[in-house]
């Protein structure tokens, strides 16, 4: 097989562009397009949907998934070798609040002292799986628990979700004794058109039919706080990102009785990499500690 090859075609998805891929790989846009045509040649078969954004066909993806799994092989052999001298790279999917809150920690301690890059795709909980599922990663964390085929998957606890708003908020927006329906008619937040969070906060929580349309798209989890900071909307956020607001009194619990939870759990691939396995335990201690 031409690694190579492989590895530009892997680049050019990750970097959308060719011209990028060649600047991380040192290739002109013309040897990168060069590698990937005559890769396609030599398979007969379309890799590269040459669409924005770019991305594989399920070839590219079956492609992608060896190469890494070849890396993650010479990798093995380097620091056997080596010791810690050879870069170690590991692509894996997170959902954004745990990135926000808990998984930097994780990040921060694994890799400390250590030639070891963590690739990190931001995805909601919903949609991490299908990216291990695709061969685009090789771990990832999903609000779904059933393993993919030749994989594993562990339980790693629960997000606790609560809808808060500040103080100025609660006075501007909403009288005294305010009640769930009350919480329909005013300004809050999504994160995007994936995310199915607050739908279900009002459906499995509060027993109301869901209504999204006073709600802002704001894909950033620290935005999340700085609009409720600004007093401009209520939201739902994990219990863990706002403590301190809320033990200083910036931020105000509206259904104090009222959490949804969602479930958490780490999914990796059959690879056999002590690396991976390092991984996965560094997530479910740190978890562990975060989410317990």
């Amino acid at each position: 097989m031409d690694y190579k090859a492989i590895e530009c075609l892997r680049q050019v998805v990750e970097s959308q562009g060719f011209e990028k891929a060649g600047d991380v790989l040192g290739l002109t846009q013309s040897a990168v397009s060069q590698k990937i045509k005559r890769l396609e040649q030599s398979y007969n078969s379309v890799l590269l949907i040459r669409e924005k954004p770019l991305r594989l066909t399920d070839l590219g993806k079956k492609l992608n998934m060896h190469f890494i799994k070849v890396q993650l092989m010479e990798q093995a052999l380097v620091k056997e070798a080596y010791g810690e001298q050879g870069l170690q790279c590991l692509p894996i999917a997170i959902n954004n609040d745990s990135l926000a809150t808990w998984f930097i920690d994780v990040i921060t301690g694994f890799a400390q002292g250590r030639h070891i890059r963590l690739q990190c795709k931001v995805a909601d909980q919903s949609l991490t799986r299908e990216l291990l599922k695709k061969g685009e990663v090789v771990a990832a964390i999903s609000d779904v628990g059933a393993s993919v085929t030749g994989g594993q998957s562990v339980y790693l606890g629960a997000m606790d979700y609560i809808l808060v708003a500040s103080p100025e908020f609660i006075q501007r927006y909403l009288h005294e004794g305010f009640v769930e329906t009350d919480i329909l008619n005013v300004p809050t937040l999504m994160f995007d058109e994936n995310d199915q969070l607050w739908a279900n906060y009002q459906k499995q929580v509060l027993l109301l039919q869901s209504r999204v349309k006073y709600c802002h798209w704001l894909p950033s989890s620290q935005g999340f706080v700085q609009m409720l900071l600004s007093h401009s909307v209520c939201a739902l956020v994990p219990r863990i990102q706002v403590e301190q607001e809320l033990s200083e009194g910036h931020l105000i619990e509206l259904f104090p009785d009222k959490v949804l939870k969602v479930p958490l759990y780490w999914h990796w691939s059959g690879l056999d990499s002590s690396l991976l396995n390092e991984l996965t335990e560094a997530v479910v201690r740190q978890a562990y500690i975060s989410l317990n």
